[in-house]
């Protein structure tokens, strides 16, 4: 069994990851983390119990799982370091400083680092690299990205994650890629890629209804990394 503490339980997705993940019989959450200030602070969630110090409580467990966002997620990273502790950072929004600091604590702990956790994205990942490598050289390709109103980062790190899987696989630069971002309404998450030839097209499409496929991938992805060496891992090592 893999002990984690879970980061903003009050949180878009950690919320959802915190109800699927104290229904594993694999996984123990022992604390999840607050704001200082807010009124849940030493109240239970799900049964778990809120604190305000990541620093005071991590000893307790094994990984952190922080879906807090870009800014928050480098301070859960430092004291991941300090305390050797692996992290599953989903995460999206960092700039390329930020990412080259994740890549480097990866050197140092365990860290999976996953713009989406749907299993089904991360098969629909595999789709498009045979796509690219057989339609790259005859078609456009663009990859359009819808979300809810209030999401910042667009492209979405679901949508880059796709454009390198792509050109990855075609031998491209992800710059020969169009991206395509809407944001309305409280639409989870919807991506469809797009292999525009001379007289007809592919289209691709995954559709998230709510996030709860996102908590559940998650929590495949926490089973995953019990025991695992220090190194960075994606979500296509959890899908295998």
């Amino acid at each position: 069994m893999i002990k984690v503490i879970i980061t903003a339980p009050k949180g878009k997705m950690d919320s959802l990851i915190l109800e699927e993940a104290v229904k594993c019989d694999t996984i123990e959450v022992v604390g999840a983390i607050g704001p200082k200030g807010r009124d849940y602070i030493g109240t239970e969630i799900c049964g778990v119990m809120v604190y305000d110090d990541l620093e005071a409580v991590i000893d307790q467990c094994d990984m952190v799982v922080d879906f807090s966002g870009a800014e928050i997620a480098m301070e859960v990273l430092e004291v991941c370091l300090a305390h050797n502790k692996a992290l599953l950072e989903g995460s999206t929004g960092f700039t390329e400083k930020q990412n080259r600091k994740i890549e480097e604590a990866s050197k140092m702990i365990p860290v999976l680092k996953a713009a989406n956790t749907s299993f089904m994205v991360n098969v629909l990942m595999r789709i498009l690299e045979f796509a690219a490598d057989n339609l790259a050289d005859s078609c456009d390709i663009e990859i359009m990205d819808i979300h809810d109103r209030n999401k910042l980062d667009a492209p979405s790190g679901t949508a880059l994650e796709m454009g390198e899987a792509i050109a990855g696989a075609a031998g491209m630069e992800v710059s020969q890629i169009e991206f395509h971002s809407g944001r309305m309404g409280d639409s989870p998450s919807t991506h469809t890629i797009y292999f525009g030839g001379i007289d007809e097209r592919i289209e691709v499409t995954h559709q998230a209804y709510t996030g709860r496929c996102f908590a559940i991938g998650a929590c495949r992805a926490i089973e995953f990394m019990e025991g695992k060496d220090t190194g960075m891992y994606t979500m296509a090592d959890v899908i295998g």
